[in-house]
């Protein structure tokens, strides 16, 4: 009888065990600069930008701050899916952005994952699936003007990490050092 119980109290410890999903690492910062030399292709522009974001996997959010500057006539912001050097599809807009902008601005922001732009050709169909592209360097914030609508100044973000020969804690993938 008590082989029985024990084997039942495992059971029911291993069910409680994968209700949810727990993982060693709920969060993962991406950090990056940039400029309109990193647009695909480049353009001529004196705007500059750094941006941080936290991927928190148990909040299912995307917390964001950047510092822009140099900027003439702002009139989006968007995070694409796309590696260095690839143009890529817009799968979350920047709300709050301080569209007419000239000069320099900073701003926070959080996304949640009623905010994605599902892109299923890209394989975007959950915002799980941005943090697998974002903690791997397969991401970057776009800011665009009048002048240059299709991006005025791009951001490349990448995942940081004590060692950033390895990838990341999430999926161990890192196109921002590859070789390393």
């Amino acid at each position: 009888m008590s082989k029985i119980w024990v084997s039942m109290m495992v059971v029911v410890a291993m069910g409680a065990g994968m209700s949810g999903t727990a993982y060693a690492q709920d969060t993962l910062t991406i950090f990056g600069s940039g400029s309109g030399a990193f647009e695909t292709p480049g353009v001529a522009s004196a705007g500059v930008a750094t941006a941080t974001c936290t991927l928190n996997r148990a909040t299912v959010e995307i917390a964001c701050s950047a510092r822009v500057y140099n900027i003439v006539g702002l009139t989006a912001g968007h995070l694409h899916v796309g590696g260095p050097g690839a143009a890529g599809p817009v799968v979350l807009g920047i709300e709050g952005l301080p569209v007419g902008a000239t000069d320099d601005f900073n701003l926070s922001w959080t996304w949640k994952e009623s905010d994605l732009r599902l892109r299923a050709a890209q394989g975007v169909l959950k915002m799980a699936d941005v943090f697998e592209s974002c903690s791997s360097g397969n991401c970057y914030i776009n800011f665009h003007t009048a002048t240059n609508p299709g991006g005025e100044v791009r951001i490349n973000m990448c995942p940081q990490s004590e060692d950033n020969r390895f990838a990341n804690g999430f999926y161990q993938i890192n196109v921002c050092a590859p070789g390393r």
